[in-house]
């Protein structure tokens, strides 16, 4: 352990003791030295906000905190700039894209404190992402999976009773389900692939496919260290070539299955407008599809598998998780916050309150009821995610690549590797 580990653990021993003792004392009504908490989150407020008043008379007499509520596009400047003049919140709702970036900035928990075991036991795979070699980066909180939403009418007036299970069948799928109008333009889709200025998921669509074939894209090394694995592979298959292959595939208007190019609208706009097949989107979407278009007749499926796989179904999931900044006053009661937000208590209540599906394995026992919910649980339970080492650089990174590839500028071989390239000085550019 380091030095920083020990003393971080003694504080929480002595914290966890001290927490005893409130509760021993909680029935004469203490509870001035509550420690009070603060957590930032791109989550909207009125959502967890209103869940940590809908427990507070439960964890009152342990920790109180106050969720404040920041943008996606400020977050990152905004703590740095609060940190820099010792402030800031205590703990912040940490999107997987935070870990490479940012980690100098948070505690990484001993696992002498939370043990490895207990946590892969505990949560979905995707939680891992926060495991660092010695300790724990953040406990997961909220996971929104990647899905299929498919238009009913679009593919039942085709023969179609069901959505593609797997992504082989989108090729004999497009040349029924694609139509064009009488100057040659696409009119209805299959497929929002092959570009990613008017996709609304595209850089998660590519990672996904690539983790499907088989590359994490960005991992820990033998010795800890964070490395781009993107142009990596055995055997002579490169994952991440097979993925960026398959997508730019359907705007190729020389193959049978052109289906998507880049003067048609935003594939989420297109799929609401009844003109797009299928559309992937996150879970979290659902209302937003619903209010766009009441009248469309939509269902939601699973992501497609690849064929022949060895049966490990995949999806992708974006997560966050609760971290403790290196700057908070209190790190152990934040210690005990976090663990607590993320027990099976508190988490049961979460989901239940919020719509988001679980985080925890021990709530998947009974799938809900409900025809989405039940999904949403199963994308969830299968999701993961990478190391994104720069969400901003990576968005341009994949642009490029898909860019090179479509304009005839570079192999996919070639564009693999210049992104690798890229990810590559986006790791060392970090503090890590």
């Amino acid at each position: 352990m380091t030095r920083f580990q020990i003393i971080f653990s003694a504080i929480v021993v002595l914290l966890g003791v001290a927490g005893i003792a409130t509760f021993a004392l909680s029935k004469s009504g203490s509870g001035s030295n509550v420690p009070q908490l603060v957590m930032w989150g791109t989550l909207r407020s009125e959502v967890v906000s209103g869940f940590l008043s809908s427990v507070e008379s439960d964890v009152q007499k342990t920790f109180k905190v106050t969720y404040v509520q920041k943008s996606p596009a400020t977050i990152e400047s905004e703590m740095i700039a609060q940190l820099a003049r010792g402030m800031g919140p205590d703990m912040i709702l940490m999107p997987q894209d935070f870990i490479v970036k940012q980690l100098d900035k948070f505690y990484i928990v001993p696992f002498e404190n939370y043990s490895e075991r207990t946590f892969k036991d505990s949560f979905i795979q995707e939680g891992e992402l926060y495991l660092a070699p010695d300790g724990i980066i953040g406990f997961p909180f909220t996971v929104d999976p990647l899905v299929m939403y498919w238009n009913r009418d679009i593919l039942t007036n085709e023969g179609y009773s069901r959505p593609p299970t797997s992504w082989t069948e989108f090729f004999t799928m497009a040349p029924k389900i694609v139509k064009r109008d009488g100057a040659g333009n696409i009119s209805q889709a299959l497929i929002a692939f092959g570009e990613t200025r008017n996709v609304t998921h595209a850089k998660n669509m590519i990672a996904l496919l690539s983790i499907q074939a088989g590359t994490p894209i960005v991992s820990f090394d033998s010795q800890g260290n964070i490395v781009s694995v993107f142009d990596e592979g055995t055997g002579g298959l490169i994952p991440s070539e097979q993925a960026l292959s398959y997508f730019v595939e359907f705007s190729n208007p020389n193959k049978s299955s052109y289906s998507w190019n880049r003067s048609m609208p935003n594939d989420k706009t297109a799929f609401a407008a009844g003109k797009l097949a299928v559309y992937f989107g996150s879970a979290s979407e659902l209302a937003s599809i619903r209010a766009a278009n009441p009248n469309l007749n939509f269902d939601v499926a699973a992501i497609p598998q690849t064929s022949g796989a060895s049966g490990n179904k995949v999806a992708f999931g974006s997560m966050n998780a609760i971290a403790i900044v290196k700057a908070s006053p209190n790190p152990a009661a934040a210690f005990i916050a976090a663990t607590n937000l993320s027990g099976l208590d508190l988490q049961t209540r979460w989901t239940e309150y919020s719509g988001f599906p679980p985080v925890r394995r021990d709530m998947f026992a009974t799938l809900p009821s409900d025809a989405y919910k039940s999904v949403f649980y199963q994308s969830a339970l299968i999701a993961k995610g990478w190391l994104d080492p720069d969400k901003e650089g990576t968005n341009e990174a994949f642009m490029r690549m898909v860019d090179n590839v479509t304009s005839g500028k570079m192999r996919v071989s070639e564009a693999v590797r210049a992104a690798s390239l890229e990810m590559d000085r986006m790791i060392a550019n970090t503090a890590l």
